[in-house]
């Protein structure tokens, strides 16, 4: 249990879906340790609901404190970040992206990939993260965009309905948002160590049952499904199958993601040379990326 930071009362009944189960009827429950090196030593519980599927982390906590630690890396488009926002810009280009459209990046952290987009020509552009306060300006919350990318954001905040209300209500008629997330379906709860469950940062991960039918009631129609990670790709080293073995062959904590790398752990595991160039053809499960069109 988190030591000292638990509010009042604790999550109890399921916030995503229409007949909600409650932590007392849960399917699963397990004591889930932070893969944050800080708070390593710290557990918190979580919770299956047995109507949806989704997963709860029960004990409602003070994020401010723990997102003050969380892991941030140098700000720079290095090779990792540059494949990866290939990825998503592909994926946005399919769907019909172009330099005249408007995008809000919501959740941008640094601004990593608005950068990136401003560097290939694409100047329309905006971010929104609360948590940094170069991004934090709600000016940016009353206007209306063609484009949407909101990865792996719905799962921090504590009522993902309404976040979603949020999402519709910044979209133009025709707009489409990009979301990825943690697939609850897919994440075994036994499984301890799993990076998806990452504690007590996830709030609320949404199985994919939850997450169509909360957006349907929105008015977000699915157009679009992959389970896929924006992270996992085809290039040398960038694919989720070799980054999340390294994780867990590190101690188990995501700050070696931006860390400097710990090349005698790659060099002494052939598994992980082997996974960082045909990773991306052994699917690491546990992850969704769903297009939707308003």
């Amino acid at each position: 249990m988190a030591s000292g930071l638990q509010l009042e009362s604790d999550f109890k009944v399921c916030n995503v879906c229409q007949y909600p189960g409650t932590f007392e009827n849960a399917l699963e429950v397990e004591n889930i340790p932070s893969n944050i090196r800080k708070f390593k030593e710290q557990k918190f519980t979580v919770w299956r609901c047995s109507f949806c599927n989704s997963l709860h982390s029960k004990e409602l906590v003070d994020l401010n404190h723990y997102y003050k630690n969380y892991i941030a890396g140098k700000p720079n488009l290095n090779y990792f970040l540059r494949c990866a926002y290939y990825n998503r810009l592909e994926l946005l280009r399919k769907y019909g992206f172009k330099k005249n459209h408007k995008l809000l990046d919501f959740g941008c952290n640094q601004g990593l990939f608005l950068s990136f987009l401003n560097q290939l020509g694409y100047e329309n552009v905006f971010g929104y993260d609360p948590y940094v306060p170069k991004y934090s300006d709600q000016k940016f919350l009353s206007k209306k965009y063609d484009f949407i990318t909101a990865y792996d954001v719905i799962e921090h905040v504590d009522e993902p309905s309404e976040l979603l209300t949020q999402f519709a209500s910044f979209l133009k008629k025709g707009g489409l948002l990009i979301l990825g997330t943690p697939n609850a379906d897919e994440i075994k709860l036994s499984d301890l160590e799993t990076p998806e469950l990452h504690q007590p940062y996830h709030r609320h991960i949404l199985s994919e049952k939850a997450l169509r039918n909360l957006a349907f009631s929105k008015g977000l129609k699915v157009i679009g499904f992959y389970k896929r990670w924006y992270l996992d790709t085809l290039y040398p080293m960038v694919n989720a199958r070799f980054a999340l073995t390294y994780v867990r062959k590190s101690g188990n904590v995501l700050d070696v993601l931006v860390e400097m790398p710990r090349w005698k752990i790659l060099l002494i595991s052939p598994l992980l040379i082997f996974y960082g160039f045909t990773g991306y053809f052994f699917r690491w499960p546990g992850n969704m990326t769903v297009v939707f069109r308003c």
